[in-house]
Order: structure tokens, then C-alpha cells, then sequence
């Protein structure tokens, strides 16, 4: 039997510029923002990865001063703190193509940034979390991306109860014990403690990361239009911190031993049961005034026939 080749990648790559420039031209002003986002982000990376080289001459004003990524006892919470972007520039890259099939996406870049302002608020340490990094200008911008978002008031309309991923948010349940626990005791740290970790806000980030990671893997098992990229960042980001973790031993808040292998594991098996899972999303559509209904393909449709 003869195989009819599919598409080559040259042409999904075309397909996929095409969709790219044809969301840019629909929706100049929010793609101008989601390019603003990124390039903001990208600065911020750039000037991160000067610094962990120690080219501080090519630092403009106070970065130049700055040492992230070139003290040990810090690199945990250096590398938490840059986990905490992966989220919003995930997010808002998915925005660049087709962002009307990409919800999960633009809320999910909206999580660290709230996730901050959360552990911000508890700790009573706003200025040290918040205002003394680089990353409220990006929450700004990521906060008015949302706003002009193409989809407008249908924003919300991917989200029902039958969509609901129950494996996923059961293991979401099952990792929010130790990571609201891992939450608590560095708000508790960041509010009590006056070391050079708390007035960096190190451990405000910490408590962020926990907090970031519950809400992205609650928000992947409600299964909103592309979902499936934000379920891989909610396995991704515990796996990372288990991985710096065993790698950076003797820094400051890194996990120990077991739990380090038990986030990489969780990670893991979060991805593998997001991907093993069937997507809903292809067997439900909606009726003229917006309600969810079985799809009249697949198995919901035979068994809505019964």
C-alpha cells in the first residue's frame, strides 16, 4: 500500500508564518504589546546573562552593580526567580499565532506575576518582592496584552465544567500540600528574617514559585484552548527546581534529597498524564448563545445517544 506523504516541515513552517503574520495584522495593537512583552523580557535575560558573566562594563547605571548568577549560596533563587518567567514568556509567545485558540497562554503569563503580588502582600514585603526587581514593568505589559486581547468578552467562553481534566486536578491537589507548606515558611522567612536572602526578596520568590505553580497546574486541568503547552510548564517547573536543587546542594532553599527527586517525578508525571489524556476540547462545541455542548463527533456524542 502506497503512504501519502504529509506535509514537509518547509510547509508547516509556512503554515505557520502565515498564521503568525495574520494575527499580527489583525490585532496590530495587541500584537504591538506582545512584542513590547517579549522584547522587555529578552533585555532582561540579556542583562541577567552579563551579569553571570561578570561583563558589569557593559551594565547601564545600578544593574552594573548587580551579582545575580555569580554567588552559590544564591543560585537557587536566582534560577526560581528566572523559573518564574518561564510561565508569562511561554505564554505570551503563544499569543503570536492564532491567539484566539491560545487562553490557557494569556492567563497563564498572568499567573507569576500575580503569584508575586500574593507573596508580596503576606510577607509584608512589597518593596524587596516586588518593587526592587525589573519584573513589575513585565507585569505591567502583561497586564495590558490580557486587556486588548482579541478575543475580547469571549475571553472566558473555553471554560466549563466539561472540560475539567479531574486526573490532572488531582494531581494538582495532591503537590498543592507541600508546595502551600513550601509557600508558607518563605513567607514566613521573607516577613522575619533579615538576612541578605530576604532583603534581596528571595524568599518571596520562593513562596511565589509554589503558589505559580499550583495556579498553572489548576488552570491546565481546566483544560481552556491551548492547554496542553501549560500543562508542560506546570510539569517543567517543579522538575527544574528538583534538577537545581541536586545540583546546587548546598545553596540556600534548595529542596532536599527526596523532595527534589519527588518534584522531578511529579513533573514528569503531570506531562506524561496530560498527554495520555484524552483532549475535550475537540468534543465540545457550543450552541448559538455561547452553552457547552456534546460534540455531534466522537464518543461524548454516542454516549449523549446513549
Amino acid at each position: 500500500m502506497t503512504m501519502t506523504p504529509g506535509p514537509s516541515r518547509i510547509a508547516l513552517t509556512a503554515h505557520a508564518l502565515r498564521e503568525t503574520m495574520h494575527s499580527l495584522r489583525s490585532s496590530p495593537v495587541f500584537a504591538l504589546f506582545v512584542l513590547i512583552t517579549l522584547v522587555y523580557v529578552g533585555l532582561i535575560g540579556l542583562m541577567v546573562g552579563l551579569m553571570a558573566l561578570r561583563l558589569d562594563f557593559l551594565l547601564p547605571g545600578p544593574f552594573a552593580r548587580m551579582a545575580h548568577f555569580t554567588e552559590p549560596h544564591h543560585r537557587v533563587h536566582d534560577l526560581t526567580f528566572g523559573f518564574l518567567f518561564l510561565p508569562a514568556v511561554v505564554g505570551i509567545l503563544a499569543q503570536l499565532r492564532r491567539p484566539a485558540k491560545n487562553i490557557a497562554g494569556m492567563l497563564m503569563a498572568l499567573i507569576p506575576w500575580a503569584a508575586l503580588m500574593v507573596a508580596a502582600v503576606l510577607s509584608d514585603a512589597f518593596v524587596a518582592v516586588v518593587l526592587s526587581n525589573p519584573s513589575r514593568l513585565a507585569a505591567v505589559l502583561t497586564v495590558f496584552t490580557a486587556l486588548l486581547h482579541p478575543t475580547g468578552r469571549d475571553f472566558l467562553r473555553s471554560f466549563s465544567l466539561a472540560r475539567v481534566n479531574w486526573m490532572l486536578l488531582a494531581l494538582v491537589i495532591i503537590a498543592a500540600v507541600p508546595l502551600l507548606v513550601l509557600a508558607s515558611t518563605n513567607i514566613g522567612l521573607q516577613a522575619a528574617v533579615t538576612d541578605d536572602h530576604a532583603a534581596a526578596g528571595h524568599y518571596g520568590f520562593m513562596a511565589a514559585f509554589g503558589f505559580t505553580v499550583i495556579g498553572v497546574g489548576v488552570l491546565a486541568s481546566l483544560q481552556p484552548d491551548g492547554w496542553r503547552r501549560t500543562a508542560w510548564v506546570a510539569g517543567g517547573l517543579p522538575t527544574l527546581l528538583g534538577v537545581s536543587s541536586l545540583l546546587y546542594a548546598d545553596a540556600t532553599s534548595g529542596l532536599g534529597l527526596a523532595w527534589a527527586l519527588a518534584a522531578i517525578a511529579w513533573g514528569a508525571g503531570f506531562v506524561a498524564a496530560a498527554e495520555l489524556t484524552k483532549d475535550v476540547t475537540k468534543d465540545v462545541t457550543k450552541d448559538a448563545d455561547g452553552t457547552t455542548l456534546p460534540s455531534t463527533r466522537g464518543p461524548l456524542s454516542r454516549s449523549a445517544r446513549g
